[in-house]
C-alpha cells in the first residue's frame, strides 16, 4: 500500500475551512461559516477541450488507457494531518477524521488518460435522499419494516464514475433476403358441405444485398466496477452537452474513481452497441415485411473517444442482516436499486389470485 502526501485541500476564502462543491448551487460552500466561494471561470478553449474527442487508434498505439490497476492509497490530509485509506481506483474522497475533501495526485498520475470533461452534480443530496425514500415506498411486496429502516438510513454518498464515450464511422456490406407478405385464400368445406374460406399469410423471399453507412456518437461505456450491471440502466439519459472542463473544484467533497475498465475492452463493449445499430441499419436497407441477414462485413473508419466523469448518488442501507444499495442519477434523478421482498405478502397475493381464479371457475361451472 502506497502513501500519498500530496493531497489537495480547498480552503474557504473567509475562514480557511475546507470547501465542498454544493450541487444545485454550483459553488464551493463552506460548511463552517456558510460562505459560498465561486468556481474558477473557464475560457472558451477550456470549455471546448471538455468536448474534444481523442483518436482511439493513436491512443492504443501508445498503450494509453490500458495501465495497471491503481492500488489502495494512504493519503495525508492537508487540513488535520490524519491519514485516510483510499480504496483501490479511488482518486478523490474525504478525510475520515475531519471530512475535508482530498484529491490524491499520485492516483491521478497513475492514469495516462485524464478526464477532460465532467458533468457536475445538479441534484442536491436532500433531493436524492427524497427520491430514494419515495422509490422504496413505491416497491410492491416490500416488508413493512423496510420504510422505517430507510427513514433511519444515513445520507447519500456522491460519487463521480469514470466513463468512456465512443464515436465511430462504420461502413458495412451485407447479404441477406427480403421477405414480402401476400395473402392466400384456401377453400375447404365443413361437415355440412358448406364452403369455408381461410386466409393465411405467405412470405416470399428474395435475395438482397447492399451497403450501409452508420455513424455513432457518444456511445457511453461505464468504466467502473462499483455499479453492477443490473443497476447500470440508471446511467442513461445523460445530457453530455452539459460537460464542463474537469476541475478538482467540482469533485471537492465527493468520491472520484479512476477508470477500471481499460480503453480497449471498453471499445469492445461499445462494439456490441454498434453491432445492434448496424443490424438495424441493414434491416432498414433490405426493407420488405421481414428480413434475413446471412452476412455482414463491417469496416471501421475514424474512431474517437472521450474520458469523462458522471455523477451518481449512492444510498446504502441494511435490512435483515444484508446490505442493499440504491443508485440515483446525479443529473436526471433516475433511480435504480436492490430491495428485499416480503415472503408472506407474495404468498398472500398468490393465494388471493388462486381464490379469484377458483371463484371465476365456480361461476362458469354453474352456468
Amino acid at each position: 500500500m502506497q502513501t500519498d502526501p500530496s493531497a489537495r485541500v480547498f480552503p474557504c476564502t473567509n475562514c480557511g475551512a475546507s470547501l465542498k462543491f454544493a450541487p444545485g448551487v454550483g459553488k464551493l460552500t463552506c460548511a463552517t461559516c456558510g460562505t459560498q466561494n465561486d468556481l474558477p471561470s473557464f475560457d472558451p478553449a477550456a470549455v471546448a477541450s471538455a468536448h474534444e474527442e481523442l483518436d482511439y487508434r493513436a491512443a492504443l498505439a501508445l498503450q494509453k488507457g490500458n495501465e495497471q490497476v491503481i492500488d489502495a492509497q494512504i493519503v495525508d490530509c492537508p487540513q488535520c494531518g490524519a491519514q485516510t485509506r483510499f480504496d483501490p481506483h479511488v482518486v478523490a474522497s474525504v478525510c475520515a477524521f475531519c471530512a475535508s475533501p482530498m484529491v490524491s495526485a499520485k492516483a491521478h498520475a497513475g492514469r495516462q488518460i485524464q478526464p477532460r470533461g465532467i458533468v457536475p452534480f445538479t441534484l442536491e443530496p436532500s433531493s436524492a435522499q427524497e427520491l430514494f425514500r419515495k422509490w422504496i415506498q413505491e416497491r410492491w411486496f416490500a416488508p413493512n419494516a423496510l420504510k422505517k429502516t430507510v427513514s433511519q438510513a444515513q445520507g447519500v454518498r456522491g460519487v463521480y464514475l469514470p466513463c468512456w464515450t465512443f464515436d465511430a464511422a462504420t461502413s458495412s456490406d451485407y447479404e441477406g433476403q427480403r421477405g414480402m407478405h401476400r395473402q392466400v385464400q384456401d377453400v375447404t368445406r365443413d361437415a355440412n358441405g358448406r364452403q369455408v374460406v381461410h386466409t393465411r399469410t405467405v412470405t416470399d423471399w428474395y435475395p438482397a444485398s447492399g451497403h450501409v453507412n452508420v455513424n455513432f456518437d457518444d456511445t457511453l461505456v461505464l468504466a467502473s466496477a462499483s455499479i453492477p450491471d443490473h443497476l447500470a440502466s440508471v446511467l442513461k439519459g445523460w445530457d453530455i452537452q452539459k460537460l464542463a472542463p474537469f476541475s478538482d473544484d467540482f469533485v471537492a467533497g465527493f468520491t472520484v474513481e479512476a477508470y477500471q475498465l481499460a480503453l480497449e475492452p471498453a471499445f469492445g463493449q461499445a462494439q456490441e452497441v454498434f453491432n445492434s445499430g448496424i443490424e438495424q441499419g441493414v434491416r432498414n436497407d433490405i426493407g420488405g415485411n421481414e428480413q434475413r441477414i446471412s452476412n455482414v462485413s463491417t469496416t471501421y473508419g475514424h474512431i474517437a473517444f472521450k474520458h469523462i466523469l458522471l455523477p451518481v448518488w449512492i444510498c446504502s442501507y441494511k435490512f435483515a442482516g444484508k446490505s442493499w444499495r440504491v443508485v440515483v442519477n446525479g443529473q436526471t434523478g433516475a433511480v435504480k436499486g436492490d430491495r428485499p421482498y416480503s415472503a408472506w405478502k407474495i404468498g398472500f397475493a398468490a393465494l388471493a389470485a388462486i381464490a379469484v381464479v377458483l371463484a371465476i371457475w365456480s361461476i362458469s361451472a354453474q352456468r
